[in-house]
């Protein structure tokens, strides 16, 4: 069993990834908030962060679970989360695919990993990615106008899945995920 918290993530294609990286880029610009970029985030959305799993069976079962071919998702909202963690991120079109997959990895992993985050339990998960995170709430305001600027929805592939060491953000293991859902592949 590991003793370090980790999260599995999901990661988007490069016009996707480009795109959240101006999000965040432009946030730092205008001093509202830079915490994706210095923490040297990749733009993800989060299945679920974990304390620990057990090692090797996790990782095995991880390699079987991302034998899937990429899949849409669709962020048509910015949200806030205005807990003490003063969060503005994309949200998610909950679609069937994408409530299926949180699904299949919180039921096939929940006896390899402990210490599982309650907002990604099923009924607590809120799909979504971050674009600022650590704000004061009198600054949530600009983050909004800023984020506000970008053309929604914005459309994305889910290309890859990775199990991530937090708080480092190191891989420790990805897979890429089998061709393109649009035929690209």
């Amino acid at each position: 069993m590991t003793d370090m918290p980790f999260a599995v993530e999901m990661f988007f294609d490069e016009k996707a990834d480009k795109l959240v990286r101006e999000i965040w880029e432009d946030l730092a610009q205008a001093k509202v908030n830079s915490f994706m970029i210095d923490g040297d985030y990749r733009p993800h959305v989060t299945l679920g962060v974990l304390e620990g799993y057990t090692s090797p069976g996790f990782e095995n079962e991880f390699r079987s679970f991302c034998e899937r071919p990429a899949f849409p998702i669709k962020f048509d909202c910015l949200g806030v989360f205005p807990r003490p963690e003063g969060v503005i991120f994309l949200g998610a079109v909950v679609t069937e695919q994408l409530f299926s997959v949180h699904r299949e990895f919180q039921t096939q992993f929940s006896k390899l990993m402990s210490g599982v985050r309650p907002y990604y339990l099923p009924g607590n998960w809120v799909p979504h990615c971050t674009l600022a995170y650590g704000l004061f709430v009198d600054a949530i305001p600009a983050a909004v106008e800023v984020c506000s600027r970008f053309t929604f929805p914005v459309t994305a592939q889910i290309k890859a899945i990775s199990l991530v060491e937090v708080p480092k953000h190191r891989d420790v293991l990805t897979c890429e995920l089998e061709g393109d859902s649009r035929g690209n592949g």
